[in-house]
């Protein structure tokens, strides 16, 4: 069939080949007392625009989609006008809070190919955004770094929320206060010294 309907949105960002583009980056979820890692997949679509978040997220999480909308743009990058779908895993477990606001626009700009790598699970990814791509303190770090140090990663979170991460022993902690800051450190073109609790 000829007929294309979706051949007037601005696609041009992705390669001609690829209708579907999957990154995953991890995160993590406060229960209780202890914090437990949560994959974050962003899967980027042809399609009308739509936005949606799956994986049991409260309304803290679903609201995100306009905080990470409006901090991408505001950092001086493109949002995509597609399908995007985000799975946080495991679903069973309902996610709350605003933690999950940072790993959902890494996982959209990596799927984008602004974020080079695809698969970024070597740090645990917590944050809040601001409308303007400042990055907000959040709670429960220091639940967050003890997951980190359980499961071998680094803790890459906002800077204000360093001290309390640094309580934990034996972790690499990379403190950021904006999102292009991200995206610079996560392509190697900006240094980050890592701090260790």
């Amino acid at each position: 069939m000829n007929h294309q309907p979706f051949k007037d949105l601005p696609i041009r960002a992705f390669p001609v080949n690829i209708t579907s583009m999957l990154a995953r980056v991890l995160s993590g979820f406060v229960l209780g007392i202890d914090a437990h890692p949560v994959e974050v997949e962003v899967d980027i679509s042809r399609g009308l625009p739509c936005f949606s978040t799956v994986g049991l997220p409260d309304s803290a999480v679903k609201e995100s989609r306009d905080r990470v909308k409006s901090a991408i743009k505001n950092s001086g990058y493109t949002f995509p006008t597609s399908r995007i779908t985000v799975n946080l895993a495991p679903a069973y477990v309902k996610k709350e809070g605003t933690v999950f606001d940072l790993p959902v626009a890494v996982g959209i700009l990596s799927a984008q190919d602004i974020i080079k790598d695809k698969d970024l699970t070597d740090y645990i990814i917590v944050g809040e955004l601001s409308l303007d791509g400042r990055i907000r303190p959040i709670r429960g770090v220091l639940s967050f770094a003890v997951c980190a140090r359980r499961f071998n990663k680094a803790l890459l979170l906002p800077f204000e929320n360093i001290k309390e991460a640094l309580i934990v022993d034996d972790i690499e902690v990379y403190g950021v206060d904006g999102l292009s800051q991200v995206v610079e450190f996560l392509n190697g073109t900006h240094r980050i010294e890592p701090l260790r609790g």
